[in-house]
This record gives structure tokens, C-alpha cells and sequence, in this order.
């Protein structure tokens, strides 16, 4: 008896487990076109793709119906952040379940947040894995990862002041990003120039402790965002 109520329990957990990752969340989408049939929105994921694939599925060029997101409200390049999970069958407009226009995944967006605009001329914050969007050319700048960060913590008498490393990704709709590092310490490259813009970083924290270790997503940075 003990043995079974065990194994029950055991069974519950695991259930619990696979219903919590029913909702999938915080991707990175953007619009990328509409179903002709049903003026649903195309949503590609380009900081998510490999997740995407793994939880939801293949999807013919990445690309996903959200059967819940209408055309009316959303424009083409529009980047959104969406909680998604496979779409349930009744779920489904007609006008997807018995003429559908192309073979993509059906996903459900529980939720959508549209991302926080990239002003120009200005101090900007962005955290780690967060972006940006620029709508005047559908652009947005991705905080993709901190690749090093050997800056001196506070406490601790070092022999230089250290570096820190920020990975950037800057994105255009239909067009391979662009990948660059800027970093914290002036004996390095503090800025770059892409596409008549000029990327500067200010900042970034948190800053270092002795005996603390920085988790990636607690990251943020400042920079400022200037045209050439």
C-alpha cells in the first residue's frame, strides 16, 4: 500500500511537471506576415528559434500561425514578447482547420507585450536576453549575452580595473543579424558603427562582489544610440 501511494504521488509530480511547461514563455517574436485566408499574424522567433523548435515543434521556415493574434492590431516587423503553447484543435478558426493556407505550426499567445522603443540620442536600458525596437526601420537590438566579466569586485584591491564583455544582436525584419561585443573598459572597443548608427555602452550591472556570482539574466546595460 505504502509502495503505491508512493508511486502515486510520483505520478502526480511528474503530470504536474509536464502541465507547467504547457505555457511556454518569455520569446522573443516578431510579425512577420498574415495568413491570407484568415488575416491571423506570422510570427517568426529570431532569439528563440532552437527553444521554438524543441517545445512547439518544426515549423516550415520557422514561421508560426497565432491563431488568436488578428491582423488589425499588429504590423509587419513589429516585435512583441509572447507567451505560446501549442494551439488546441478547437482552438482553430474554421477558416485554418478546413482551409488552410500553408503548412506552419498553430500556436496560442497567451499573452504578448509589444517590446520598449529604442530612443535615439539617449540613455537606454536593455536586460540580458530583452530588446529593443526601433520602428522607423523595423530594427531592434537584442542584449544576446555577457561573454566575460573580469571586473575588479568591490572589496578586493586589484591590479586593474578588469572588463567586462556585453554580446550584442541587432536585427532588421528578413535580414541576418548583425552580431557585436562593446565592453566596459576603455582599453577596448566601447562603441560600434552599424548602418549609419552608433552603439556606445555606458554601463552595466550589477557590478561585481567579491563572493557573489552574477547570474546572465540579472544583467542590464546602458548605452546610448546615435546616428553617424
Amino acid at each position: 500500500m505504502v509502495r503505491l501511494v508512493i508511486i502515486s504521488v510520483l505520478f502526480s509530480f511528474l503530470l504536474a511537471c509536464e502541465e507547467s511547461h504547457d505555457g511556454n514563455k518569455n520569446y522573443v517574436a516578431r510579425i512577420v506576415g498574415f495568413d491570407p485566408n484568415c488575416s491571423t499574424c506570422i510570427l517568426e522567433f529570431p532569439e528563440d528559434s532552437v527553444r521554438v523548435k524543441e517545445e512547439i515543434g518544426q515549423s516550415r521556415n520557422n514561421y508560426y500561425i497565432a491563431v488568436n493574434m488578428a491582423r488589425g492590431e499588429f504590423k509587419v516587423g513589429q516585435m512583441v514578447k509572447a507567451d505560446i503553447r501549442k494551439a488546441a484543435a478547437d482552438e482553430l478558426k474554421t477558416c485554418i482547420a478546413l482551409y488552410p493556407s500553408n503548412d506552419y505550426q498553430n500556436i496560442y499567445v497567451s499573452n504578448w507585450n509589444q517590446y520598449d522603443s529604442l530612443l535615439l540620442n539617449d540613455t537606454v536600458s536593455i536586460s540580458f536576453h530583452d530588446c529593443l525596437y526601433y520602428p522607423e526601420n523595423q530594427m531592434y537590438l537584442c542584449l544576446d549575452s555577457i561573454t566575460g566579466d573580469s571586473r575588479c569586485p568591490k572589496g578586493v584591491y586589484c591590479f586593474w580595473a578588469g572588463n567586462a564583455a556585453v554580446r550584442f544582436k541587432l536585427g532588421k525584419c528578413n535580414e541576418k543579424p548583425v552580431i557585436f561585443t562593446l565592453n566596459t573598459n576603455s582599453q577596448f572597443a566601447t562603441y560600434e558603427t552599424v548602418d549609419g548608427f552608433i552603439y556606445k555602452l555606458i554601463s552595466l550591472s550589477p557590478y561585481p562582489t567579491a563572493g557573489h556570482k552574477i547570474n546572465q539574466k540579472d544583467y542590464k546595460a546602458e548605452l546610448v544610440v546615435t546616428r553617424e
